[in-house]
């Protein structure tokens, strides 16, 4: 019977080390199986990030790509191929391919990155804007220190808003000044913001119907507003409840001085950053020139009308030179269109249909009115029209009585006076008379190395034109940033 017994124990001792050789090969499978999955797992997330990394990679690259030639406002959308992603080895890892569309060339671009890694695609899509000093102020001056004489308004109340603007700043009139800003003269009215790298000045009947933003704001200790920049304005308010308790004590007053900001190199909070202006790029508009005629070797001057064509601009060059010899010769411009003249050119008149820049190698001389060719708000720039007159040294508003012209401005200066933009007499431009106080009308924007001269208007009224902003006339330098990135849905 103990021999029975003894068979037994050892048959059961068999049976458990089985059971126990099971569950354990059990736990380690499941383990194993475990393990596999948490790796496989680990190796999908890898593939995650690479694949998010190329196609944020892409996104970079349409970034360079629509920078190398952003100064001279040409964008290049040309969509990027699939593009091979390598280690640092040299191994292939994947690929990312780039999409990117310019809406109405407007003041955006949309990008479409995809990239896919080890089987994992991702998507991101960028929004770069595209900023430009000479079509987003209302005016820009170098000067250091600019000043406006009596019955100048700048910018007009929209009539909906406290204050006459909207609270959102992008779209409000905004002028920008290198040194002070000051007015001088009485009655000077500014539905927008000021920004002067240096002081803000102003009497008793200066009114700024927005914010300033001045460089020699400075904060004390405790957090309260030491010195706004400001100096004389009567007031200064934009009508929203927008301000910052600086000083921390639980109420926005005087020691937070309301409306009031700081101008400095880089920006961020409620901070303006400083902006530098840069000079014309002959070279690229004589390349780019849609009337080679025009772009000679030999400085010659210029005298045309600019007429509707319908959908494009037609440049009638009426004369051949100061005696006066009729040409009447006609060049039909593109939708989007250069007018580059290798000398002065004198505009009798203007009428503007599609996008078109003029640009001088010397001064632009504008006789009479320049409008858009269509029939709501002739004054205001759209999709189908907008225009920029840019000269390398200065620009001449000189009608005999009124005068209202569109578009921007831009008065470079290199003779190295006083004045950019006048419109005070000149002796080689005497045969057309002196401005005799009118009224001046300008809708757009005035950017110049210098001081504007034309107190002969007797009232001026600077009407700011979003719409240059969006809709930027041909060859307006500009600088990208992507502002927006999110990633979207692949397609089933």
């Amino acid at each position: 019977m103990n021999a029975f017994i003894w068979k037994d124990e050892k048959g059961i001792a068999l049976i458990s080390t089985c059971l126990v050789s099971m569950c354990a090969l059990t736990l380690s499978l499941a383990v194993y199986v475990g393990t596999a999955e948490h790796i496989r797992h680990v190796n999908r997330e890898l593939s995650k990030i690479r694949s998010y990394a190329g196609a944020e990679a892409g996104l970079q690259m349409a970034m360079v790509q629509i920078g190398q030639n952003a100064y001279t406002g040409f964008i290049n959308t040309a969509q990027i191929p699939p593009t091979t992603l390598s280690s640092t080895g040299g191994a292939a890892l994947g690929s990312y391919s780039v999409t990117m569309e310019y809406p109405q060339q407007a003041d955006w671009v949309t990008i479409v990155s995809t990239a896919t890694v080890d089987g994992e695609t991702r998507s991101l899509e960028g929004r770069v804007f595209l900023d430009s000093h000479l079509s987003k102020y209302l005016v820009y001056s170098t000067l250091g220190n600019f000043v406006s004489g009596a019955n100048a308004k700048y910018g007009i109340s929209d009539g909906i808003h406290p204050e006459g603007i909207p609270e959102d700043g992008e779209e409000r009139a905004s002028m920008y000044f290198k040194g002070n800003y000051t007015a001088r003269g009485s009655n000077v009215s500014i539905f927008g913001d000021v920004n002067a790298e240096n002081e803000v000045i102003g009497n008793a009947s200066t009114v700024i119907h927005g914010d300033t933003y001045a460089g020699n704001f400075q904060l004390a200790a405790n957090g309260s507003v030491q010195n706004d920049g400001v100096t004389g304005v009567s007031s200064i308010r934009d009508g929203f409840s927008d301000d910052f308790d600086r000083d921390g004590n639980g109420a926005v007053n005087a020691q937070d001085a309301p409306d009031r900001h700081d101008l400095t190199a880089s920006g961020g909070g409620d901070s303006h950053a400083k902006e530098t202006l840069k000079p014309i790029d002959l070279n690229f508009y004589k390349n780019h020139n849609d009337i080679s005629a025009f772009g000679g070797s030999t400085s010659k001057d210029r005298f045309i009308l600019l007429k509707s064509g319908g959908n494009n601009t037609t440049v009638v060059e009426e004369y051949k030179d100061l005696t006066w010899q009729q040409l009447k010769t006609s060049y039909p411009l593109p939708e989007h269109a250069i007018v580059y003249v290798n000398g002065d050119v004198y505009i009798k008149s203007g009428q503007i249909d599609g996008r078109v820049s003029v640009v001088s190698s010397e001064n632009i001389i504008l006789d009479g009115d320049v409008k858009y060719a269509k029939a709501e708000h002739p004054e205001y720039a759209d999709a189908e029209h907008a225009a920029a007159f840019m000269a390398r040294d200065e620009i001449y508003l000189r009608s005999k009585t009124n005068q209202n012209v569109s578009g921007i401005f831009y008065a470079q200066n290199v003779s190295g006076g006083s004045t950019a933009i006048e419109a005070a007499y000149d002796t080689k431009w005497n045969a057309y008379g002196e401005a005799q106080k009118g009224t001046l009308n300008v809708y757009g924007n005035r950017v110049m190395n210098g001081q504007a001269d034309t107190s002969v208007f007797q009232d001026r009224t600077f009407a700011y034109d979003p719409n240059l902003k969006y809709y930027r006339p041909p060859g307006i330098p500009v600088n990208p940033s992507v502002k927006v990135v999110r990633e979207v849905a692949l397609e089933s």
